[in-house]
């Protein structure tokens, strides 16, 4: 298995490069948030992913992105798309709020996650990264706020990363104040 990889970047595309390293062109899967040029040098943290008719490699620019990225698809019906999808969205530090404060709202607003998904990795993972109890009013709460804000013209992108931050014991009027607040700024 490839576990890291360091060399030249010799194409790059958005959520995708190709890193000359050890004279082989490996091709990368990478969240989209992380970007490099042309020519530059990397250092990624690997997952190595293999089907019985595809082998694909995802990259991280750390060992804890790597690890929480291996934590995310041991939860079953979430895949490497899935799991790249959520660190597209967001930071690990986000990711990992959001499980600790079982937000069930934050991963339904991530394309791809439905809510007996982002139940799954809110139970599977919640003793994995926190000590702290489940939240079961926060995990069967329905992403009212979402559709709410989606309802408003707001795209899932953008509803995204301020999920994270939202107290969702307010009523839903109040969760929607706030979420306007935040998406102004």
């Amino acid at each position: 298995m490839i576990g890291y990889l360091e060399g030249v970047i010799k194409y790059t595309t958005k959520g995708k490069v190709i890193l000359f390293a050890n004279g082989i062109g490996f091709t990368v899967f990478l969240p989209g948030n992380l970007n490099f040029l042309e020519k530059s040098h990397a250092s990624l943290y690997i997952h190595t992913h293999l089907r019985e008719d595809n082998l694909s490699l995802f990259g991280f620019a750390s060992a804890q992105d790597l690890e929480l990225f291996e934590l995310l698809i041991s939860v079953s019906g979430v895949g490497p798309k899935i799991g790249l999808a959520i660190f597209t969205a967001t930071s690990a530090e986000n990711i990992l709020k959001a499980i600790e404060s079982s937000n069930l709202s934050f991963f339904n607003s991530i394309s791809g996650v439905g809510k007996k998904t982002a139940q799954k990795i809110i139970l599977d993972l919640k003793s994995k990264v926190s000590k702290g109890d489940i939240n079961f009013k926060n995990l069967e709460g329905s992403s009212e706020l979402v559709e709410s804000l989606l309802s408003l013209g707001f795209q899932k992108q953008e509803i995204t990363p301020i999920i994270a931050d939202m107290d969702t014991s307010l009523p839903l009027g109040a969760q929607v104040k706030n979420a306007l607040n935040l998406l102004r700024k």
